[in-house]
């Protein structure tokens, strides 16, 4: 399992919008140890077929080693993406992760 720890986001055109441009992550073995860590830089369309194809190796938010809630694909009918699944709080989203 890869645990997202922190993002890196990029300005998304003349619209002073982000987007997350990268994922600093952990990787968890099936045994529960840490095995590594590193930085992907995904295209939107790259994290969203990864995930939605990948069920049993998503990615989930984490901070110290906690999880708190793992990553969707969305297509809302005009952009594809990847977010936080909704849940009672909104203190493990993607974008209350720390930056790079």
């Amino acid at each position: 399992m890869r645990n997202v720890i922190a993002i890196h986001t990029e300005p998304s055109g003349s619209n002073n919008l982000e987007h997350i441009a990268k994922l600093r992550y952990s990787i968890t073995t099936q045994a529960g140890q840490r095995g590594g860590s590193g930085i992907y830089e995904p295209t939107r369309q790259q994290m969203y077929d990864f995930v939605k194809d990948n069920s049993k190796q998503t990615y989930a938010i984490s901070r110290n080693d906690d999880k708190y809630a793992f990553l969707e694909a969305v297509d809302n009918g005009h952009v594809q993406y990847v977010r936080t699944m909704p849940d009672s709080t909104k203190a493990d989203n993607l974008m209350s992760l720390p930056r790079f």
